[in-house]
């Protein structure tokens, strides 16, 4: 077994403990057609990691083999993440046809944009040291929340100016996946540009701001009450007065 602490440990089970009761409330109040993007996240999350945990902890597993395995995982959980985030506009707009075409150009718009930028980061990214195996993993991993942060930004830049209420799940885990991928891509840079000197450091605080991320998917789950309400009184940017105005002009 390797010399982790118990806080290591613990930060390690513990989120994805929590996500095994994610999926199964999501699968016991009928949420997995509504979002299968995020309940095959969750799935796999806890697949993965469990399956990382087990090799870290067989003498047998070298650390290039680790790694590999890391590598695949991260290969199915991008675009995994992507597609939260793609189920997310949908269903935040989805009452709201106009609305969702206009959030669907600029999503497109702000990935291409973010794109650009997360391959300048990653092209100009100082070598480290590490080995390529290694560093590929944290390059990608920045590129990644770079992208993922910038558009959780826009989707809460466009909701809040629109008004809309952020007491539904959708938003719940748009605000746990914008604030895990803020911390990673702030972590990841440093790692990146300051060196891998406090790497178990950037690990802890990226764990547990991935536990507390489960902890608000969790709670924002157990309240179906605030989840299904639905508001009935328009704010100041009235959303069917824009939804209307948005279809007779995409209509001309």
């Amino acid at each position: 077994m390797h010399p982790h602490s118990f806080l290591w440990h613990y930060l390690w089970i513990a989120p994805h403990a929590l996500q095994i009761i994610v999926a199964i409330v999501m699968a016991r109040r009928g949420l997995v057609r509504e979002f299968p993007a995020f309940f095959a996240y969750t799935v796999f999350q806890v697949l993965e990691e469990g399956t990382l945990f087990v090799l870290d902890h067989i003498s047998a597993v070298s650390g290039y083999q680790y790694w590999c395995a890391h590598w695949v995982g991260l290969a199915i959980d991008v675009p995994l993440r992507f597609a939260i985030i793609v189920e997310i506009y949908s269903t935040v707009f989805q009452h709201h046809p106009a609305l969702k075409r206009l959030s669907r150009i600029l999503f497109c718009g702000a990935t291409v944009v973010l794109l650009s930028a997360a391959i300048v980061v990653a092209i100009r990214a100082p070598d480290d040291g590490a080995a390529p195996l290694l560093s590929g993993i944290h390059i990608l991993d920045l590129s990644v929340s770079i992208i993922q942060s910038g558009l959780l930004l826009l989707l809460v830049g466009f909701s809040s100016y629109l008004g809309l209420s952020w007491r539904s799940f959708p938003y719940g885990i748009a605000f746990g996946l914008g604030i895990f991928a803020s911390v990673d891509l702030a972590t990841e840079s440093l790692r990146v540009w300051a060196g891998p000197w406090a790497g178990y450091t950037y690990d802890l605080v990226t764990m547990a701001t991935y536990h507390s991320c489960v902890v608000i998917w969790l709670v924002y789950l157990l309240a179906p009450e605030i989840a299904r309400r639905r508001v009935k009184e328009l704010p100041e940017n009235n959303l069917e007065q824009w939804n209307a105005e948005l279809q007779r002009l995409l209509m001309q």
